[in-house]
């Protein structure tokens, strides 16, 4: 009897165990459509915006042509913009997470990208020196355009707008992230300067990110240093 007991019992945990393989299996095939799915969204998604992108970048350059040298500034500053939002959509892609950038590589390809379309002789005078630092999509798509800003307000006043030494640099402290751009220019008298669209859109960016910015003496030139979270202060934190 006690042998016969035992078989049943095997004999219905046998039973359970094969129950339990097949809705394992069958949550598997789930799981494997749904992240086919998910890659096939994530590929349309980033090609329409990739697509759009583009098209918005191809006709600033269609409106530089003939465009006074005011203007042509400005469109060129717009399109930058357009560099640093399309350089993170290519990143994510690539990327296996799609919710966390590096943002040194990020950085490095941004800057990479606006050289181009910069004075060729600036490549020689700017050096760069990041260090590795994750941070959420959206915050990473702020700090490029906070990054994007800063680049383009040295290269504008630090030295009336000829090529010369700039420094780019990230760095972490504890729980911080800080953008710094340097230059050995005309120094403070400049930041009166920035008071256009690209100054006010920097100041709500990092007002947005609750980080801040100030103004230091680079003897000679100018260092802009941005401080911000690296990650997004909680709800409970800021009330």
């Amino acid at each position: 009897c006690s042998r016969l007991a035992r078989q049943l019992v095997d004999a219905r945990n046998n039973q359970r165990v094969r129950r339990l393989n097949g809705e394992l299996a069958n949550s598997l095939k789930e799981n494997e459509s749904l992240l086919l799915q998910k890659d096939f969204l994530l590929q349309e998604v980033n090609h329409r915006v990739q697509n759009s992108l583009a098209l918005v970048s191809s006709f600033l350059r269609m409106q530089r042509r003939g465009a006074g040298e005011e203007v042509k500034v400005q469109l060129e500053e717009a399109e930058r913009r357009l560099i640093a939002v399309s350089l993170v959509y290519r990143r994510l892609y690539l990327a296996e997470s799609i919710s966390i950038v590096d943002l040194s590589r990020y950085l490095s390809e941004l800057c990479s990208e606006v050289q181009t379309t910069m004075d060729p002789k600036w490549a020689s005078h700017i050096t760069l020196d990041f260090t590795p630092v994750l941070v959420t999509t959206d915050r990473a798509i702020n700090v490029g355009l906070i990054a994007n800003e800063l680049i383009t307000n040295a290269t504008k006043y630090a030295y009336g707008g000829a090529p010369g030494p700039l420094s780019v640099v990230l760095e972490q402290h504890r729980k911080n992230l800080r953008i710094v751009v340097s230059d050995h220019g005309e120094g403070k008298g400049n930041i009166t300067k920035g008071t256009g669209f690209g100054s006010r859109m920097l100041e709500a960016l990092v007002e947005q990110l609750h980080g801040h910015i100030e103004y230091v003496d680079n003897s000679p030139g100018l260092r802009a240093v941005v401080t911000l979270p690296i990650h997004p202060p909680s709800k409970a934190s800021t009330i």
